[in-house]
């Protein structure tokens, strides 16, 4: 006999729930933790969420508590939460923006009853907004306002991190590195060596393009002396030894800088896109400042030609070389130059310059 044809229809959901726990499947409201391992996402531990701040979120599993650090977890999800506000998290993970747009805009914002999630919704309706704005698709101050809203209200959270460091790009964005070297400070003091050794890096790039070389000196130290082994970190080390030579160059030690820029040339892994496109537009920068607009341009002709993926420093690439075009009398290259900087990157500061 078929047990659901027997029992009035309102006793059915009872009946499913006693069946459940009789059978050691008691259903739990759960949160779920998605971890960091060697920069990809992990399997999810689910449990309860008892505690959140800046640098750990508390999972409850069996009656013991596990804890995370927030630099080694790649995305929570809360008990109840829409499905599209976690598909837009993991759209944003895979750095999937327009996906993530518009699984956002399928969420009713009114069915969120918890604080958690209501938190996680206007962070990542900022945070959305910050990366749209970005790719020159959006409006960098009103994503500047909510982040920043958002980040006022919600400084214990443990997305408080991102949200610094995306309203540093912001600032960068918007030409106001003065700005942006406050928010990567945030990265740079929090107690993760991995953001220390970015969210310094990332100050001192800020600070060197304010023109403030001592100080922007000072974050690059702060990276070189860094005791660090995981591949980000080390990169950044890389990057910071290239950025202290632009400081030598700055402060009057041109012909040093040349040297130490072309060694580092010679002697490293040109497949490495991020790090050469920054050492040729470093050698660019100076030539350009030593009046040999010739051997400049063809350092960043180097950028442009071999490494333009790597979409800050082909922006800086491009600047450069419609500033030297029209300087050396190439116009028409000069005026090209400029209308593909401004259709690449609408919204880059270069752009403004």
């Amino acid at each position: 006999m078929r047990l659901s044809s027997s029992l009035p229809h309102r006793l059915a959901p009872t009946l499913a729930l006693a069946l459940a726990i009789t059978c050691g499947q008691t259903v739990l409201a759960q949160d779920k933790i998605f971890p960091l391992k060697n920069g990809a996402e992990g399997i999810a531990a689910s449990g309860k969420i008892v505690e959140r701040t800046r640098d750990k979120v508390v999972l409850e599993k069996g009656g013991a508590n596990q804890n995370y650090d927030t630099n080694q977890i790649s995305r929570v999800v809360f008990d109840g939460e829409p499905v599209s506000l976690t598909q837009a998290k993991r759209y944003i993970r895979e750095g999937n923006v327009d996906q993530a747009i518009e699984e956002f805009r399928k969420i009713d914002q009114a069915t969120l009853k918890s604080d958690e999630l209501k938190q996680d919704y206007a962070f990542y309706r900022g945070y959305i907004s910050a990366l749209n704005a970005l790719r020159g698709k959006g409006d960098a101050a009103a994503a500047t306002k909510a982040l920043v809203a958002w980040a006022r209200d919600n400084s214990t959270s443990h997305l408080f991190y991102m949200a610094s460091e995306k309203l540093g790009e912001l600032a960068i964005a918007s030409g106001t590195p003065d700005q942006a070297a406050r928010f990567f400070d945030v990265l740079g003091k929090s107690p993760f060596d991995d953001y220390k050794v970015k969210g310094n890096y990332l100050s001192g790039k800020a600070l060197f393009a304010n023109k403030q070389i001592p100080e922007a000196r000072a974050k690059y130290s702060l990276v070189a002396q860094s005791q660090v082994s995981d591949p980000a970190s080390l990169k950044f080390k890389k990057l910071a030894s290239l950025a202290a030579i632009r400081c030598d160059a700055a402060e009057g030690k041109a012909p040093q800088a040349i040297e130490a820029l072309e060694k580092m040339v010679d002697e490293g892994d040109s497949t490495d896109a991020e790090l050469f496109s920054e050492l040729f537009n470093a050698l660019g920068g100076i030539l350009r400042t030593a009046g040999n607009n010739d051997e400049a341009i063809l350092a960043f002709l180097k950028t442009d030609l071999l490494y333009s993926t790597e979409q800050d420093a082909h922006a800086e690439a491009l600047y450069n070389l419609a500033q030297l075009w029209a300087a050396v009398g190439e116009n028409i290259r000069a005026t090209e130059t400029k209308s593909r900087l401004a259709k690449l990157y609408p919204t880059s500061p270069w752009l403004k310059k």
